[in-house]
């Protein structure tokens, strides 16, 4: 069983009405490699997500990975960027480092494109981890199961 410590990251925000001086956004978000089945890995952002019912990435990743998306499973999803957007989807690995490392099937969808980063959702993550978030400290643990 492994645990691990991850920091949160500081993101500033653009001033706008609301806020004219701008703000601070305090984001649990690590770094992770993703791995295919075709052996192509790439680095990334993650964002663990107990709103998000699955693991949800850039479709652009998708394409790094070389992955072949039109031959994939596909559903249509909402909730992220606009009404509907089709997700393909594959089994990966999933590295967050010291020793939390775990196989998921996940989305790719070009509704992620924008955000920039993935989500790690209940299906295939929050299913097979124990997460705490400690927000005053700015810091949340993640345990495998």
């Amino acid at each position: 069983m492994a645990k691990a410590t991850y920091p949160y990251v500081a993101i500033s925000l653009p001033a706008n009405e609301a806020h004219p001086q701008g703000t601070t956004a305090f984001r649990p978000l690590t770094f992770a490699t993703l791995t295919a089945a075709n052996g192509q890995s790439i680095r990334c952002m993650v964002l663990p997500d107990s709103g998000a019912d699955a693991c949800l990435f850039p479709l652009s990743l998708a394409l790094l990975l070389e992955l072949d998306v039109l031959n994939l499973p596909k559903a249509i999803t909402g909730g992220v960027g606009s009404q509907t957007n089709v997700t393909y989807y594959d089994t990966i690995t999933i590295d967050l480092g010291s020793g939390i490392r775990f196989s998921a099937f996940v989305g790719f969808t070009q509704g992620m494109d924008p955000i920039g980063f993935g989500l790690l959702g209940q299906a295939g993550f929050f299913e097979q981890h124990r997460v705490e978030f400690r927000h005053r400290q700015k810091i949340f643990t993640i345990e495998s199961d």
